[in-house]
Formats: structure tokens, sequence, C-alpha cells
């Protein structure tokens, strides 16, 4: 999982990692939208969980834990 977790962050735009670690930062459930950076995760093959309709079209798909900890690892300055 974390070689395709590494592959995903490495092909992000600056951007996309700026997005991706704002989501990462909220508590669970860390809706998001159906966008590039959701659909990024997807297409690497990393879990996501489709979220219950809010009425709200940022809530349908959530960053799960295990993504949410290495993005806030991987968003660390060195």
């Amino acid at each position: 999982m974390n070689d395709r977790l590494q592959s995903w962050w490495d092909g992000l735009t600056p951007e996309q990692r700026v997005r991706a670690s704002e989501i990462a930062s909220r508590p669970s459930p860390r809706g998001m939208a159906i966008d590039d950076l959701s659909a990024a995760m997807i297409r690497a093959g990393l879990p996501t969980s489709r979220m219950v309709w809010t009425g709200q079209p940022e809530h349908l798909v959530e960053m799960l834990d295990e993504v949410a900890d290495f993005v806030r690892g991987a968003a660390r300055p060195r």
C-alpha cells in the first residue's frame, strides 16, 4: 500500500497536494468532492469510502484514515 500511496503522491500537482493536506487535516469523516484529486486516488487503487448523500456535493467520497495519515506525513517539511 505504501508504494501506491507514494506513487500517487508523487504524481499530484502542487495544488492537489495542498488540497489533499487540507482534507487530511480534517477530523473523520473527511468528505471530499468527486474531482481530479479523488479521481487520482481511485485510479491509484487507494481505498476510499462512498459517503451517504447529504445534499452537499462535496460529501461524495471520504478520504480514509490510512491515506490521511500518509498525506500528513508526506506533506511535512523535511
